[in-house]
């Protein structure tokens, strides 16, 4: 019965600490997203007021690249033609091409004296925002949803189980022979989850079982009904 106790705390803690983990993981995405959006408004102000900054700009070009990998499918347009061109983008990254873009579109000599040149220039400020600001709506969900599994036991189990269940997929991807979207896609595979779920309700039902009346006792009452 003591192992068995054992096992059940070991799992509880495993899958409470990846749960912490993954708080602590999107805490900080959060935290540099809101740091991001506040340096590109910074920059919109200064374009708006025709008093370029091109250090803000600098900083947002360098880290664009890191941003456009972490906002994922939401800071892609598909089928996009920007203005005046007739060539379509099936999949267009909006942080790191509309960004110089925005620069080169601002920096026309002609935008003071076209409209038509400024709503441009809006336009891309409120592409480029508006991904951002889905992006942390995102992330702010998903800390709400941690917050909600730090309280439930049995999300920590699940977690603890499927951490055990998964270690051979994870030792792949450590090792460098798949990537992180294979690993991601076998992490979520039905089968990887209905094993997971399995080993969970087996080993929740043998503990309560042993920690009730043990095995042999349970047994005994089952042969005899």
């Amino acid at each position: 019965m003591i192992n068995y106790i054992i096992v059940l705390l070991v799992l509880l803690i495993i899958g409470f600490s990846l749960i912490v983990r993954v708080g602590r993981t999107q805490s900080k995405n959060l935290e540099e997203a809101y740091e991001y959006l506040n340096k590109f408004r910074e920059y919109g102000n200064s374009l708006i007021k025709d008093n370029e900054d091109y250090q803000v700009y600098e900083w947002l070009t360098m880290r664009g690249p890191k941003m456009q990998a972490k906002v994922g499918e939401l800071g892609i347009a598909k089928g996009f033609i920007p203005p005046f061109s007739n060539i379509q983008y099936n999949t267009y990254q909006i942080i790191v091409n509309a960004l110089p873009t925005l620069r080169d579109e601002a920096r026309d000599p002609m935008r003071s004296y076209n409209s038509l040149q400024n709503k441009i220039v809006h336009n891309y400020l409120t592409m480029i925002d508006d991904v951002l600001l889905r992006y942390i709506g995102r992330l702010e969900n998903r800390l709400e949803d941690v917050r909600t599994q730090l309280k439930n036991p049995f999300i920590w189990l699940r977690e603890g189980v499927q951490f055990f269940v998964q270690i051979p997929i994870l030792l792949l991807y450590w090792s460098g022979l798949i990537k992180y979207t294979t690993y991601y896609r076998f992490s979520n595979n039905f089968i990887i989850k209905f094993i997971n779920f399995l080993i969970i309700l087996i080993g929740l039902g043998s503990s309560i079982i042993t920690i009730v009346t043990g095995y042999n006792p349970f047994m005994e009452i089952f042969n005899n009904m």
